[in-house]
């Protein structure tokens, strides 16, 4: 998807921002779920939501032919020092790859060394912890849950997974409050999903 075209599918001009890309996102993708739109390509249009935030969220692009917003790193920069590394709780999972990394990417992405598939059933465990699951599309790779925070209005967390060609997936994560007030802090809540997902999982020696 060309980086023009992805704004225009999120509606948005070319100085669109970080912020203005999540709230588009987030936006149109729950009003494309399937279980809410009665269109006959609901789930391609959600599917190519996610493409476009995928591309946008890092910033147009720069003169290297990369996107990114200052300060921003992309995927393949991503450090796995002081990842958690884990495998699934579960005895009878049938995960026998390396041990599970998860690890931040920026302010609003987490990576899974592991599968989509992999990720989504960790993500639906720790989401469960998290709050209420009030919306999961396995095929879209979408999961939202209602998370009560402390000392924050309740928020609607929005995951969108991403799987990607070397076996890995990211974890987009947007947040909007239920009154309109101001969520918390993305990142913060990007490292509490983070840290989720590790608890849920049991260490690679045992």
């Amino acid at each position: 998807m060309e980086h023009h075209a992805a704004l225009e599918l999120l509606g948005l001009g070319p100085d669109a921002g970080p912020g203005d890309v999540r709230r588009a996102y987030r936006r149109l993708v729950v009003e494309a779920h399937p279980d809410v739109s009665d269109a006959e390509d609901a789930t391609v249009r959600t599917i190519a939501l996610t493409e476009a935030y995928a591309l946008l969220r890092h910033g147009p692009p720069t003169p290297s032919g990369s996107t990114g917003f200052a300060g921003s790193t992309g995927f393949a920069d991503a450090s796995p020092s002081g990842s958690a590394a884990a495998r699934p709780t579960d005895p009878g999972a049938t995960w026998d790859g390396p041990p599970v990394a998860v690890s931040l990417v920026d302010d609003d992405t987490l990576a899974v060394n592991a599968p989509a598939e992999t990720t989504l059933l960790l993500l639906i465990e720790a989401a469960h912890e998290l709050g209420e699951v009030i919306y999961l599309d396995p095929s879209s790779g979408l999961i939202e849950v209602l998370v009560e925070f402390v000392e924050a209005p309740t928020c609607s967390l929005l995951l969108t997974l991403q799987g990607r060609g070397n076996g890995t997936t990211e974890v987009f994560c947007t947040v909007e409050t239920l009154t309109g007030d101001a969520p918390p802090p993305v990142e913060a809540v990007v490292r509490l999903v983070a840290e989720t997902v590790s608890a849920v999982v049991a260490p690679s020696d045992g």
